[in-house]
Order: C-alpha cells, then sequence, then structure tokens
C-alpha cells in the first residue's frame, strides 16, 4: 500500500469519525448539528469539557469516540512520520518532477513493462542515448531498477488508455510491449494504435500462435525471444566470431553501430546510382544493404542499383558518418 492510499484512508477515517460523533450527540443527546459537531471535534482533539449535563448513554458513546479518536489519531501520526522520515516526502516530489518532465516529452519512446525482458530494452535505449518513458505495475520493481538507471516512468497499467496517455503516447514516436502476458501485450497494442495510428509498436511474444494476432491487431514487428535465444545459442557454436563481432559492436554502439538512413523526396540522392551518390567519398560509409519501398532487402548492392526516395540504406558508422549521411539523405527523424 503506498502512501497516498494511506493518507487518503486515515483523512476518511477521521471524517468518518466526525460524521459517526455528530450523528450519535444528535440522536443521544437531542444537540442540534453545530453543539453535536463542537462536542465531537473537541472529545476527537482531547481538549477537554465538563460532560456533568450529559446523560449516561452519551457518556457511554463519548468513552468509545475517545477510544476510536486515539487510535485513529496514532494511525495518522505514522502515517504522517513515515511520509516524512522515510523519504517518501521526497519522493511524492520527485514523482510529480517527473510527471512534469514526461509531459514535455515528444517523439519519444515507451516501455511497457520492465520485466526480464523489459530491463535489457530500457538499457538499449539508454546506450542509444534515446528518449523513452517505463510503464510498470510493480511499484518494488521500478524502485530496484531505479537504484542503478536514471530514467522516466509512470506507475500503472500498460493496457490501460489513461495511463497510456500519461506516459504521452499520443506524442510518442515508438512503443515497445514486453508485458510477461501475450494478452496484455495484445491490449496494449491495441490501445496504443488506437491513441496513436502513426505510432510504431513492437511487440514481445511468448506463444508461437500469437505473433499473427497482434500483427492483425497493429504491431508492426512482434519477437519471440525463446526463439531469438535459440538462434542466439545456435550461432554461438556455429559461427562464434561473428557471434562476438555482434556483441562488441553492442557494447560500443555509442560509437559504432547497425543505422539506416530512409532517403526523403527532396534528397539529391533520389534517382540516382549508389556510385552517382558518392556516399562513401562523402561519409566515409560503405552501404551494406538496402530495403526497397516495397519492402524487399538488396545485401551488398552493386554501384550501378539506382536509389530512390523512400529506400533505407543500411550502414555500419559512428555517430559522426550517421549524421553525415542524414544529410545526404535529408532523413530528419532523428533530429
Amino acid at each position: 500500500m503506498n502512501y497516498q492510499r494511506k493518507i487518503i484512508i486515515a483523512f476518511s477515517l477521521l471524517f468518518g469519525l466526525l460524521i459517526v460523533g455528530t450523528i450519535g450527540y444528535s440522536l443521544i443527546e437531542k444537540w442540534d448539528i453545530l453543539d453535536a459537531v463542537w462536542m465531537t471535534v473537541i472529545t476527537l482533539t482531547t481538549t477537554g469539557f465538563d460532560i456533568r449535563d450529559m446523560s449516561d448513554a452519551g457518556r457511554i458513546f463519548t468513552l468509545f469516540l475517545l477510544v476510536g479518536g486515539f487510535g485513529i489519531f496514532a494511525y495518522s501520526v505514522t502515517v504522517a512520520t513515515a511520509f516524512l522520515v522515510e523519504g517518501q516526502l521526497q519522493s511524492f516530489f520527485k514523482q510529480r518532477k517527473m510527471i512534469r518532465t514526461v509531459d514535455k516529452l515528444s517523439n519519444h519512446y515507451i516501455i511497457c513493462g520492465i520485466g526480464d525482458t523489459g530491463v535489457h530494452v530500457l538499457e538499449e535505449m539508454e546506450k542509444a542515448d534515446a528518449n523513452f518513458v517505463c510503464i510498470e505495475m510493480d511499484e518494488e520493481r521500478v524502485e530496484h531498477i531505479a537504484e542503478t538507471h536514471d530514467f522516466l516512468y509512470v506507475h500503472g497499467d500498460a493496457t490501460d488508455d489513461d495511463i497510456l496517455i500519461r506516459a504521452g503516447v499520443e506524442r510518442a514516436k515508438g512503443l515497445v510491449a514486453c508485458l510477461s502476458r501475450d494478452q496484455d501485450n495484445l491490449f496494449a497494442v491495441i490501445s496504443a494504435k488506437k491513441l496513436n495510428p502513426s505510432l510504431r509498436v513492437v511487440s514481445k511474444a511468448v506463444e508461437n500462435n500469437s505473433p499473427e494476432k497482434m500483427i492483425t491487431a497493429g504491431a508492426d514487428e512482434v519477437v519471440l525471444p525463446d526463439h531469438i535465444g535459440g538462434i542466439r545459442l545456435a550461432s554461438g557454436i556455429l559461427e562464434p566470431h561473428l557471434i562476438d563481432f555482434f556483441a562488441k559492436m553492442q557494447v560500443s554502439r555509442q560509437t559504432t553501430r547497425f543505422a539506416e538512413s530512409i532517403i526523403q523526396p527532396d534528397s539529391k540522392l533520389d534517382g540516382i546510382t549508389i556510385e552517382e551518390a558518392e556516399i562513401k567519398d562523402e561519409t566515409g560509409l560503405v552501404v551494406i544493404a538496402i530495403r526497397s519501398k516495397d519492402g524487399t532487402y538488396i545485401y551488398n548492392p552493386s554501384g550501378d542499383l539506382r536509389i530512390e526516395a523512400g529506400d533505407a540504406l543500411f550502414v555500419i558508422s559512428d555517430p559522426r558518418q550517421l549524421q553525415l549521411l542524414h544529410k545526404l539523405t535529408e532523413d530528419t527523424r532523428w533530429e
């Protein structure tokens, strides 16, 4: 139970006791509302009063009211102490600051669930220096991860439209659904696409029959972690040096990484061949693959291959080289 709920309960109990005391004195002593409220307040605050004119029933009722008031007062003091002493006040202001920061974000990414899979997505986002917000239901899990990572988060259910809106889904660039159950990921995909149809959504799937359903629901890509893990394990045996190559690149992705740049309609690369584009002379990069507008991949493209707007150029680059390539293609998605 979090401190906000405890505070609400404490105030609710105090208010409820005030109502009970007012009604009790009104019925037992036949007092008007003002006198009944007054008597209840000075009883609960133990201010002190003369009860010689009170009936025996009223005195007994007052005893119970005093005992109840003392118990609730002690509970309220405990909650307030925890709120201040245990650092929850600081946590409260930190959360308010985080909410304001999230409200200002745009073109960011949302990670739904930071469990065993989601925490790795979080770490990759950090390596890429991307703006992102996490949504997690388990508050203890968030606090545990926050001990070693500095990130923005929203506490709540990622399948809830209101929580997605609080995470800025309507302004976001992409969303990763990596909740533990396929049903939850499916709902997150549907909700996110409903709120932002242009959002790119990548979802985790556990069951082999889930990807097709998630694609139908609006996911742009679905990943089966067990399947990917199996391929990685087999490659580790069959092609160990290749796996080591990819692993080293992942570690140093701040300096060198796989990247893409999409040719824009106004780019000078639109409609010319790779050789004419002089990409290597301009950037020092070699185009290792091209994804055409129809989704076809061409690996190790020849120099006489004609490229056009909508084609994606894949390279291995450092940040400076990638920036030069983006200038050639006029791809402004990462600005």
